[in-house]
């Protein structure tokens, strides 16, 4: 864990060294050094003391080359209005990306959907369902396919029930890091069925989700993980580097 986190905070220190500079004073350091050194320390933690740190910095784009050079992969998260950041793969278990970041997400995908989110505002907690996600066979999902579940929010939002129907369109061009990518566009039309009496402006939204069309691998999505919340656009940019 100590060498993963350094792996991050060397990302931040080489990218915005500047701002970096400006932003964290000589106690924050020493925290920061203080916390590295631990092997206990986990990554929620970590991630509660630098998210201040790093709030006001613009958004992070990385050279070709620096991802490409990345010993573990990289992505691009923007979530709403809020500047992009830069998340990093921090292991992968049964199935389950895990991807943390400095700027205050922790994000956990299954087959590129968000199961499961830490250190934000507002929380996805659990997601369950007796069928596979289609997105697990996402090359074979037609206008036919749908899906139901039900998922849990903010500790205090349990068995909100979500059906989805599916959309396909394509092929489309992609530019991600100056790769043109051609990809398919699988659109998801999310409707919560149930909330328990709960209310939510919004009752409906799409998530989105880009394959390339020659492997079938997730380059880029666009989804809520709750309803009346912002729309997390992640870009697998060490992902479409190797394509």
């Amino acid at each position: 864990m100590a060498a993963f986190l350094f792996f991050v905070t060397a990302y931040y220190l080489k990218l915005n060294n500047m701002q970096f500079s400006r932003i964290l004073s000589s106690t924050c350091f020493f925290i920061l050094l203080t916390l590295l050194s631990s092997c206990s320390a986990t990554h929620h933690a970590y991630l509660k003391t630098l998210k201040v740190a790093f709030a006001e910095l613009p958004d992070i784009t990385l050279e070709s080359s620096d991802i490409s050079a990345s010993s573990v992969d990289l992505i691009y998260v923007k979530k709403g209005n809020f500047p992009t950041v830069v998340l990093a793969l921090a292991f992968i278990e049964d199935g389950q990306y895990k991807w943390i970041s400095s700027d205050k997400a922790s994000l956990i995908e299954k087959n590129g959907r968000i199961i499961k989110t830490l250190s934000l505002d507002h929380n996805l907690d659990f997601v369950t369902a007796q069928a596979i996600d289609p997105l697990a066979n996402a090359l074979d999902i037609n206008d036919a396919s749908h899906w139901h579940r039900q998922i849990d929010l903010d500790s205090s939002h349990f068995s909100l029930q979500i059906t989805s129907s599916f959309s396909v369109e394509g092929p489309t061009n992609l530019i991600i890091q100056e790769q043109n990518i051609e990809t398919i566009l699988i659109n998801e039309h999310v409707k919560i069925t149930d909330c328990n009496n709960c209310h939510f402006a919004n009752d409906v939204w799409i998530n989105q989700f880009w394959l390339n069309k020659a492997s079938g691998k997730l380059i880029r999505s666009k989804q809520k993980i709750t309803p009346d919340g912002d729309y997390f656009d992640i870009s697998y940019v060490s992902r479409a580097l190797r394509l």
